[in-house]
């Protein structure tokens, strides 16, 4: 066992988005000495940077934790894929790259569930600190400098280029009364527009390049990659250091302040019970000393579930046909020259936030359209033919998981139940959003371009049929939440409070997407970011 002499004020597990902003802010005191510790490696494979390139990282367990759920009722008794990155930069260097914040609504109830100082207008100044907003520095009137920040680390930036597919689709939905709107992180969600993404040049723009790599030369910076934390020592109810393993070999690592756990959704609840925290009843049947009875670890997993609708276009304006041969070809030259096309596309590159029905305060269906379609979509292979793709998905999810060990052995993956469509209301609002779909590619205005509905096609019309198949196709849209649920009642569930300490234990926290009270209403990279710059606030502020 080799043990680190010299202590850190703060040791950060998890070099992921939460982990990267950690670091960075942590250690712009120069008296304060910051350890970051990641499972995975450098981010030096090229095809993390070139934004098309998540179609191979994604599936490369080299780079990715390849976790999959159980297989449940709800969703065809098949196994789903959840990625989590495993490289510096996390989830962030694998993701499709879309800037999406949610609605006010969703950290308003944050704040009424208990949590103060997370209401919307308590985290926007966040967003805003983190934010470089490409559209506002360069004089973009759509664009609110009450909502967007400029010059801060992570930059955001439009869609390089704009398809007639596409714009031929905003067209349609505004007719269908569905307005047009090129900034849903503005003052309204509602409406299609074109994704903002975290690219800069055409090149992916991760939490590490954003925040650690600008923060890497300092001295009281230490980053230790393909360290694999085993657990968490403790004193009594004080946490003393870590434990984890680096080539096979097993090191320690004492802490002079605080632990902060930026695992994520999955492995932040799983190194808790692998250090004696969680519920009692489960941890002690894999032979693990109760440290802290928390039942709440792990419980009220949350996550989008999108299914996918696809078309048949009647000329060739899609993506299918620049993904092979010539057409490939063609691509490569243009984003070697430009860092433009297709090469620097993310994996929606289409918004849509709508109504499931009337009387809603806000939108309850995002949509990630592209003018592309799969043959195989596990497998990223085009179809033939052109084609165009909705994937409908329920923003707040009723629907609720776990994430528990199986295992005392780090090295084993953690049991997923995700319970996807377990609601009456998920599979309202999923059937919706099918439809919404439909009626709009169905309309008038698209036409001239749409030849025939592929899948899951015509012929399933009832709504029994479009939910089987939601049900036998559907897949994760990446956004795991909730499992170290932050509020102010352990008894009830919680597993953090408002400053994100664990409940009952001295010098921990968690800082990640697992402390969302409830999912928010998009994509969960943009705030992760902005609770990791809050969390950094806070810290700072308790240790004065």
């Amino acid at each position: 066992m080799t043990a680190d002499s010299n202590h850190p004020d703060y040791i950060i597990i998890g070099g992921g988005s939460a982990g990267c902003v950690l670091a960075s802010r942590l250690s712009l005191d120069p008296a304060c000495y910051v350890v970051l510790l990641e499972a995975g490696g450098e981010d030096h494979n090229p095809l993390i940077h070139i934004p098309a390139g998540y179609i191979k990282t994604m599936v490369n367990p080299s780079m990715n934790w390849m976790f999959e759920t159980e297989p449940e009722a709800s969703s065809g008794n098949r196994r789903i894929a959840i990625p989590r990155g495993k490289v510096l930069g996390g989830s962030s260097a694998i993701n499709a790259m879309l800037y999406v914040r949610g609605q006010p609504a969703d950290y308003d109830g944050w704040a009424q569930r208990g949590n103060r100082g997370w209401s919307y207008d308590d985290v926007l100044p966040y967003f805003r600190k983190a934010e470089n907003c490409e559209a506002l520095a360069n004089g973009d009137v759509d664009f609110d400098s009450e909502l967007h920040g400029v010059g801060g680390p992570l930059n955001v930036a439009q869609v390089r280029t704009r398809y007639e597919a596409l714009d031929t689709l905003i067209d349609a939905a505004e007719k269908l009364g569905y307005p047009r709107n090129k900034d849903y992180n503005g003052s309204s969600q509602e409406g299609f527009g074109y994704y903002q993404v975290t690219q800069k040049n055409g090149l992916r723009f991760s939490a590490k390049k954003a925040y650690l790599q600008p923060a890497r030369n300092r001295k009281n910076l230490r980053v230790i990659t393909n360290a694999h934390v085993t657990r968490i020592n403790f004193n009594g109810k004080r946490v003393e250091g870590v434990s984890y393993q680096k080539q096979g070999r097993p090191h320690q690592l004492r802490v002079g302040r605080e632990i902060i756990l930026s695992a994520g959704a999955i492995q932040s609840p799983q190194i808790l019970e692998l250090s004696g925290i969680g519920d009692a009843k489960h941890i002690t049947e894999f032979g693990i000393n109760i440290r802290h009875n928390l039942p709440g670890v792990g419980c009220n997993l949350t996550d989008h579930y999108i299914s996918r609708i696809s078309w048949r276009l009647s000329r060739n304006i899609s993506l299918n046909n620049r993904s092979r041969g010539l057409g490939l070809f063609g691509e490569i030259l243009r984003y070697g020259l430009t860092r433009r096309g297709m090469l620097s596309l993310p994996a929606g590159i289409l918004s849509g936030f709508v109504r499931s029905r009337p009387g809603l305060i806000g939108p309850d269906i995002q949509y990630h359209i592209a003018h592309a379609s799969f043959a195989n979509p596990a497998k990223r292979i085009f179809d033939k033919f052109p084609g165009m793709t909705f994937g409908p998905c329920q923003l707040r999810p009723e629907s609720r998981g776990t994430v528990h060990i199986q295992s005392s052995n780090s090295l084993t993956a953690p049991k997923i139940h995700q319970n996807y469509l377990n609601s009456d209301e998920d599979c309202r609002v999923h059937l919706s959003g099918m439809k919404i779909a439909r009626s709009i590619m169905q309309s008038d205005h698209m036409s001239s371009i749409v030849e025939s509905e592929v899948r899951p096609g015509k012929d399933l019309d009832t709504d029994d049929a479009l939910l089987a198949y939601a049900r036998e196709t559907g897949v994760t849209l990446y956004h795991p939440a909730s499992t170290c649920r932050m509020g102010p009642n352990s008894k009830l569930g919680d597993v953090v409070d408002a400053r994100l300490r664990i409940h009952g234990i001295e010098g921990l926290r968690v800082v990640d997407a697992s402390i969302m009270p409830t999912l928010v209403s998009g994509n969960t990279n943009a705030p992760t970011i902005m609770i990791a710059e809050k969390a950094s606030d806070m810290i700072i502020a308790d240790q004065r």
